[in-house]
């Protein structure tokens, strides 16, 4: 009796070990739409993301754009109209330091920030929410004094960035979770960030009409970029 009660122990635990989604590619519609000064703008695109780490955006308003970037930091900005292209390289536009990846690998405990360098200084609870504190890396010591993300369960549901006086800066809330390729994704992101006490930044972002492997259209997220197209940087 006991060891078939060990051996169904070993097998729930390697259930629990086990991934529970599996894709190659995912598709999402995008639409952000901003506030500031009481004048409001409007972003319209398809995103585009691979297992090998690879997102694509494709632009549809205000400007036919595309974007395409992956894990090593290579960037390309293609305008269809002029058909121009933008082509850099850094570290820190590597997929692998954007939130949307750390939802799709279910890397969502901490959203990159001990990536980039924030000490987890606190973990406390707060009205039903796990609370943990980050700190600073140096370049940084001197325009934030601290990082606050609070989780309920296993999902972000609020990340902010605080100044020196104790002030926010930037705060990002997360919600309407939704299943995507068997793991949960916030349907619906809004971002606040303040240029000043009376003077911030309203950005409400929505995903939808998600796709997955076979159902996602691979004309733009295997784009190529025309070969007489102008590099302007």
């Amino acid at each position: 009796m006991k060891l078939r009660n060990l051996t169904l122990t070993l097998a729930v635990c390697c259930l629990s070990l086990t991934p529970q989604y599996v894709y190659q590619k995912v598709s999402m519609e995008m639409l952000t739409r901003s506030m500031y000064k009481g004048k409001l703008t409007s972003l319209k695109a398809t995103v585009f993301y691979t297992s090998a780490g690879k997102m694509v955006s494709h632009y549809q308003e205000p400007t036919e754009m595309l974007i395409s970037n992956n894990a090593k930091g290579e960037i390309s900005l293609y305008n269809f109209k002029d058909n121009t292209v933008i082509q850099k390289q850094n570290s820190m536009m590597s997929t692998d330091v954007n939130q949307l990846f750390y939802f799709l690998e279910n890397n969502k405990s901490d959203l990159g920030l001990a990536k980039i360098g924030f000490a987890l200084i606190e973990t406390k609870f707060k009205d039903g929410l796990k609370v943990t504190v980050w700190a600073p890396p140096m370049p940084l010591v001197r325009q934030i004094s601290k990082v606050e993300l609070a989780h309920d369960k296993s999902n972000p549901v609020f990340l902010g960035y605080f100044d020196m006086k104790g002030k926010a800066i930037n705060k990002a809330f997360f919600y309407d979770y939704t299943m995507v390729g068997g793991l949960q994704f916030p349907a619906s992101v809004t971002y606040i960030s303040f240029k000043s006490a009376n003077d911030s930044i309203i950005a409400k972002t929505s995903y939808f009409n998600f796709k997955i492997d076979q159902q996602v259209d691979e004309q733009y997220l295997n784009f190529n970029i025309p070969a007489n197209a102008k590099v302007t940087q």
